[in-house]
């Protein structure tokens, strides 16, 4: 069986906000990029970016990102977030964004982190450290 095509590299402002849930272990991390190794042959974690819209305030831009992340996230068992302010943190750090490939299921928002074919727990610490202390979700 061949794996699936790895998608498509994304260009993402480096000013977008870029959301993520659990896990937040570097091993658990680790464990979760691998699981992608396996399925396409490279080490990525899933996260949900964007900027701002035309009259939409950072708040507004988080509870759309948490919205929008829903259809793949149970909110129920993920009702902490963690935020990196800035996409280009991610980039400086040397990770790159990519879309899935498969249109009819990705929401424009979801994006995978690309840390490489060769990935140690070093990479996944460099990851997590981009990102803020945890976050509770919004009530409704």
């Amino acid at each position: 069986m061949q794996p699936e095509l790895p998608g498509e590299a994304a260009e993402v402002p480096d000013d977008a906000l870029v959301i993520r849930f659990r896990p937040t272990a570097p091993d658990d991390v680790w464990h979760s990029a691998e699981k992608e190794y396996r399925r396409i042959g490279r080490f990525r974690l899933s996260v949900f970016a964007d900027v701002t819209r035309r009259g939409e305030t950072d708040d507004d831009l988080r509870r759309r990102l948490l919205r929008v992340s829903e259809l793949r996230i149970n909110p129920a068992k993920n009702p902490k977030y963690f935020v990196c302010t800035q996409a280009g943190d991610l980039m400086a750090r040397g990770f790159t964004f990519w879309k899935d490939g498969d249109d009819d299921e990705e929401v424009a928002e979801h994006y995978s982190v690309d840390l490489g074919t060769g990935a140690t727990l070093e990479d996944m610490v460099r990851f997590l450290e981009a990102f803020g202390c945890a976050e509770k979700r919004p009530k409704s």
